[in-house]
């Protein structure tokens, strides 16, 4: 029994090895002044992620298949539908809710073409400065950037703060007004 508990402090020692590691790493492709604030909320979140995948295979090793387990969204939500539920009335709250409706329809890292892309479904007018709204987003703490994928544009990440202010917003407990 002893051999067993062993085990799986050397398996969970291990997860948390390869997560302080994948933090460390996105960590330091964040610009150097959002580095202190970005580590505790990337390391969260890939832990988040890596529980939420153990539960996942163990929901289909009981044959209780739940594709959209880690969805917070209904299936099939339309971007107009979420953005009504949603109503955010300032670019701010916009952006933060199209990173976090590009999250839970399969799009976790997205670019500033995304989430104006998704100002064009909405016939929603565009920011004169888009590049500053991304920014407050970023100072607010609901977007970081995310690690480099190799092309030249840059891409972010929604983080759980910015998920709760979502959430908020759907559940009617947060205001927009940013």
């Amino acid at each position: 029994m002893e051999g067993v508990a062993i085990l799986e402090m050397d398996e969970q020692e291990q997860f948390l090895a390869e997560v302080l590691e994948k933090t460390v790493t996105i960590v330091n492709s964040v610009e150097e002044q959002y580095r202190q604030a970005a580590f505790p909320i990337i390391l969260q979140k890939l832990i988040n992620i890596n529980e939420a995948a153990a539960s996942s295979n163990q929901a289909s090793k009981a044959n209780n298949p739940q594709e959209t387990q880690n969805l917070r969204l209904p299936p099939g939500i339309s971007v107009n539908q979420f953005f009504v539920k949603a109503a955010p009335d300032t670019h701010t709250g916009r952006f933060v809710c199209a990173a976090y409706y590009l999250l839970h329809t399969g799009k976790p890292s997205f670019t500033q073409a995304d989430i104006l892309e998704i100002y064009g479904r909405l016939r929603q007018p565009k920011p004169k400065n888009p590049t500053d709204v991304m920014n407050q987003c970023i100072r607010k703490a609901h977007i970081v950037d995310a690690p480099s994928s190799g092309d030249k544009q840059r891409t972010w990440v929604i983080t759980p703060d910015g998920e709760k202010y979502v959430e908020g917003l759907l559940n009617g407990n947060t205001v927009s007004n940013d």
